[in-house]
């Protein structure tokens, strides 16, 4: 009686161990699957490969870029002083690139502007800036402009080569990344506006 018990016993536990590690595996190829479609991997990894190697024998980084803006819905051109200007989600942005040079600049140019005469907006945006700087991924920075305008930029320098997988989706995250830190630019200072009215 005690050794079917035991049986049952070791029977019940080898059961347990096969569903959980079968249940593991099925958990890792869930992930591998998920993995290989955020890096746009298809099944024709290979062909893909030679394409890759291909385009990295012809494809200069500005070029790349270039490609990449378009893929993404926007239209590239170059402006007087040598940036690639393009429209993405309705706000144009400045791109820096050297052929000789494997990372970019992106600015979104004047993303905010203040009277350099008030002086409390001044402290304010200077304040929120050095914040965002500390602890963003991204520069934030003002200029004094010819007008009576304080205008206030976003840059960011980061790596744009051919062997980023998905480097469309790369590219909207960073501009996506651009967007977060204006809409943060822009609620830090109304609440301090809001700190200030109610101290």
């Amino acid at each position: 009686m005690e050794s079917l018990f035991v049986l049952a016993i070791i029977l019940g536990v080898i059961s347990v161990y096969r569903y959980f590690r079968e249940e593991e595996r099925k958990k890792e190829e869930e992930e591998n699957r998920f993995f290989n479609q955020l890096m746009g991997e298809t099944d024709n990894m290979e062909s893909k490969t030679e394409e890759t190697t291909t385009m990295e024998e012809t494809m200069s980084t500005r070029q790349l870029v270039l490609n990449t803006i378009e893929h993404i819905g926007s239209k590239p051109e170059y402006t007087e002083d040598g940036y690639i200007r393009f429209e993405y989600q309705g706000v144009v942005f400045l791109m820096e690139t050297a052929d000789d040079c494997d990372f970019v600049n992106l600015i979104w140019p004047w993303c905010y502007s203040f009277n350099k005469f008030d002086i409390d907006e001044f402290a304010r945006v200077r304040q929120v800036i050095n914040d965002i700087n500390a602890y963003g991924v991204v520069s934030v920075f003002y200029s004094d402009t010819d007008s009576d305008d304080v205008a206030v930029h976003v840059k960011k320098n980061f790596l744009f080569i051919q062997q980023i997988p998905n480097i469309e989706g790369y590219l909207r995250m960073m501009l996506d990344g651009f967007f977060k830190t204006v809409r943060k630019l822009d609620l830090e200072i109304e609440k301090m506006k809001m700190q200030e009215g109610n101290g």
